[in-house]
């Protein structure tokens, strides 16, 4: 037996000890939890270690009790330590108890075990959480808080397998990533991002107060209020609105108006600030009038949002502008971790300032339900709310470290939208030139659904309302199909061949889209989500066999093309067009190769979000496949738009990777039209370039056409708290807004590759600073400020000289070289230091945030070069 010191496996003093018999037991709070990684490099497993510690004066038995948790790996019972058992329940739920060979483990004293699960382990989210021991068959549960993730610090921790060739991201690697942004000023930073079609500068300013009206036409209310109460912010005080058919310009106002004259597009604008005319925003309509709106407040001293002003000034500027893409989304995932009403109308708020107008809402799924429908509540008295059960009669089990208790106030884990909070939410969107696009993914990922139902049937049963209890089914009681998903769950399929399913589904669409009605919003897309359904489902279902007979369907592949039929006809049915995933236009061959379009839904007008494509594994081609077949396609790349993915491959980052790493600059860097100009290295790390895609597809005439613009993800596996969500979201949403709104930039066109790269470094350069010294300072204070990433200093100690750098060149270094934590006070970093001790650094933001702390040693120029 071993016990976990650092890095050494060094032999247990003591690890199991007799259990005594007086005392009581250990409580939750007297139990702690040290995990980590042993090695990656283990023929595609990751081993890890779990220490189990009794910090209490009383020992834990031998038997009689079960410790659950959440770990999104498949753990391979054999492997585990035989003094233990590790079964998994369903998901990523899991429970372990000691065997007879655990003998009980006495006060202060360590249990330790291993084992090994499927995939590899690099960072702090692939921890197993959510720790909570039960003592007997039906104890309280009772948590245990204390959790430990020991370093990830050798090869064997860091890397994906003994193929990963991608480096892991330290202090010496950020710094020669940073080496090539210089610091730049004035002109040399755009003034506006995303980059409008033309910005000039003129001669003069224009200065705006609290007596400045602003004049606007009648159906432009609510964006004149916008500008006012913004203004209120910064001025102290509100300017006086003024309705006016003509709001012409003139000098000491603000005007606000539509150009009805023209076939200038409705998200287009017109802004001009001129001290003869004064403050004007012309657009195609209301829309375009918003985002001049958004660009005007964007050019405001950076400094009043945190300190008001009695005036302030403004540079005389014309700015004329349009959207290159018409859709330009973002997707938040609720189902799994739970966002309430007002960290959504924070998040449309920033989104609506870098002026993307989709908002692709993912209301269901495996772990959660999050909509009140009426007439149907348990998918919400049920499926909104994760605890302890086994039965699952109440609630769902836990997922992601949940936890055992199902309140709302315990967890990101229970919850949901009322009808009154959806519907604000409509309101708030819409008001901001945002339409909601509403997610209820089926036929998979629907196991809170089929959950919900069953608990519906049951009580419905019990009142011996037979017909009623099965009208909404969802499943077939008899299915002994097995198949196990993506997430691990083995019964979160919907069964297709029943009539009730359908009948559920017209029932919830017909409340979602009643719920736009009463908020006045159009709904004209419903997306089903259609994703990732395993192999090995309906196979073995008598209702379906029975359909096999009497209608031919059989097999996976006709019976998603039936549900796809039936789903279609009841969206149109309610005017509605069919969105999903890539999945819900492909087709498989039969012959083992890669799905392709399938034609019988073109002329539907389904419309697929293209999502798979990861470097170098062959789905960067599908979106440019549907769109060339015919689809009005959203590109949603894992690669470059998966913003729930980690920044980078760094052990402390929060996030995913089974798709790579994601930052500002990858979703910046990824041209919609010729995506592979981005492709410089494959998921593992091996070099890539355009020319490994030459013979790859490329867009038609016509599938140009057909690409609607493009969506950032945010799955929320790993989101379990708000501040994570913003973490997560900003500033890579910044590139994201750059790349759906701006026009081609010269170095996508530039067909030599040197010249290329260094037009691209250039932009980059500038795209950086404008991040770093006017994006992030302003989300410092807009909405009371955001928790966006603070990126870590990159830094090398070379010839006994420290030298820092960051990737927002603007932003604020501070270090001590005492040992002691930089904080905002500690000394600011202006230029290389000779140093002789220890050495730490942060990044800090304007308000006194920081990011995580950096020591770089004499040995990091070395390993950087």
């Amino acid at each position: 037996m071993w016990k976990w010191l650092g890095l050494c496996l060094v032999p247990a003093v003591v690890l199991f000890s007799g259990c005594s018999t007086g005392g009581g037991r250990p409580s939750g709070s007297d139990l702690e939890i040290h995990w980590g990684v042993l090695t990656n490099l283990n023929d595609g497993l990751c081993k890890s270690r779990l220490d189990l510690v009794n910090q209490s004066s009383s020992p834990l038995p031998g038997s009689d009790w079960t410790l659950y948790f959440n770990f999104e790996r498949s753990i391979l019972p054999d492997s585990v330590s035989k003094a233990f058992s590790i079964e998994r329940i369903n998901g990523d739920f899991y429970r372990l108890r000691p065997s007879d060979r655990f003998v009980g483990l006495g006060p202060g004293a360590t249990a330790t075990l291993t084992f090994e699960s499927s995939g590899s382990i690099i960072n702090v989210s692939g921890a197993p959480s959510g720790f909570y021991i039960i003592y007997g068959d039906s104890g309280t549960p009772q948590t245990i808080d204390k959790m430990q993730i020991e370093p990830f610090v050798s090869r064997e921790q860091t890397d994906r397998g003994s193929d990963d060739h991608l480096p892991r991201v330290t202090a010496a690697v950020r710094y020669r990533r940073n080496e090539a942004l210089p610091l730049l000023e004035g002109d040399a930073i755009p003034p506006l991002i995303p980059t409008p079609t033309s910005f000039n500068r003129t001669e003069g300013e224009v200065t705006v107060d609290i007596r400045t009206p602003i004049y606007y036409q009648p159906g432009l209310d609510f964006e004149a209020g916008y500008l006012s109460q913004d203004l209120r912010q910064v001025l102290g005080s509100a300017p006086d609105l003024v309705a006016d058919p003509l709001a012409a310009a003139a000098p000491g106002r603000i005007s606000l108006r539509v150009d009805t004259d023209s076939d200038r597009p409705l998200e287009s604008y017109e802004l001009t600030i001129d001290p003869e005319t004064g403050i004007s925003v012309t657009g195609g309509g209301p829309a375009g009038v918003f985002y001049g709106i958004q660009s005007l407040r964007a050019l405001l001293p950076l400094a009043v949002y945190s300190k008001p002003a009695s005036s302030i000034p403004l540079p005389a500027v014309t700015v004329d502008d349009a959207p290159r893409f018409p859709y330009r989304g973002l997707h938040l995932d609720v189902a799994r971790n739970f966002h309430d009403k007002a960290s959504i109308e924070k998040l449309l708020e920033v989104m609506s300032f870098y002026k993307l107008n989709r908002f692709h809402l993912h209301l269901s799924d495996d772990e959660g339900w999050r909509l009140e429908i009426p007439g149907l509540p348990e998918l919400t008295d049920v499926g909104g709310h994760r605890g302890h059960t086994l039965d699952e009669r109440d609630h769902l089990f836990p997922s992601f470290g949940s936890g055992p208790n199902p309140a709302v106030s315990a967890s990101s884990g229970s919850g949901f939208l009322s009808r009154s909070d959806f519907i604000e939410i409509l309101h708030y969107a819409n008001r901001r030139h945002i339409l909601v696009i509403p997610e209820i993914d089926v036929p998979g990922h629907a196991r809170a659904a089929i959950k919900s139902m069953q608990a519906r049937r049951a009580r419905l049963e019990a009142m011996g309302d037979h017909d009623a209890a099965i009208e909404y089914a969802l499943d077939d009681p008899e299915d002994q199909s097995v198949y196990r998903s993506v997430q691990g769950w083995d019964d979160d399929v919907i069964n297709v061949c029943q009539d009730s399913t359908y009948r559920f589904l017209d029932k919830v669409v017909a409340e979602v889209l009643a719920m736009y009605v009463e908020a006045g919003v159009p709904l004209e897309v419903f997306h089903i989500g259609g994703d990732e359904v395993p192999d090995g489902v309906w196979e073995k279902s008598p209702i379906c066999s029975e359909m096999t007979t009497s209608q031919g369907i059989s097999g996976r592949q006709q019976l998603a093309g039936y549900f796809l039929n039936r789903m279609q006809e009841i969206l149109a049915g309610h005017g509605l067009t069919l969105a999903g995933w890539e999945e819900v236009a492909l087709v498989s061959r039969g012959d083992g190769s890669a799905e392709m379009p399938n034609p019988a839904f073109v002329a539907r007008g389904f419309r697929p979000y293209a999502w798979s494509a990861i470097w170098g594994e062959g789905g960067e081609q599908t979106a440019y496949r549907l769109a060339n077949a015919g689809y009005k396609v959203v590109l949603c790349n894992a690669s470059n738009f998966y913003l729930d993915l980690a920044y980078q491959k760094d052990p402390q980052e929060v996030g995913a990777d089974w798709a790579g790493f994601v930052d500002t600059e990858a979703a910046w860097r990824l041209p919609p039209l010729d995506l592979y100009l981005a492709a410089t290295h494959d998921l593992m790390g091996n070099p890539l370039s355009p020319d490994d895609y030459r013979n790859a597809v490329r867009l038609t005439a016509e599938g140009i056409g057909n690409v609607l613009g493009i969506q950032g993800e945010l799955w929320s596996e790993n989101q379990k708290t708000d501040a994570i969500m913003e973490y997560m979201a900003l500033p890579k949403m910044i590139g994201l807004a750059e790349r759906a709104w701006a026009q081609p930039s010269d170095w996508t066109t530039e067909q030599d590759p040197d010249k290329r790269d260094v037009l691209q470094a250039a932009e980059w350069a500038r795209f950086a600073n404008a991040v770093g010294q006017h994006e992030l300072p302003r989300l410092d204070d807009l909405q009371g400020g955001y928790a966006y990433r603070i990126p870590p200093p990159g830094a090398i100690i070379e010839d006994g000289q420290l030298k820092a750098n960051v990737a927002f060149p603007g932003m604020k270094i501070r270090y001590t070289l005492d040992g002691s934590e930089p904080d905002a006070g500690s000394t600011e970093y202006v230029g290389p230091v000779r140093v002789t001790g220890p050495v730490k650094l942060r990044t800090f933001d304007t308000r006194g945030r920081g990011s995580r702390t950096v020591e770089p040693t004499a040995s990091t120029a070395v390993e950087a070069k």
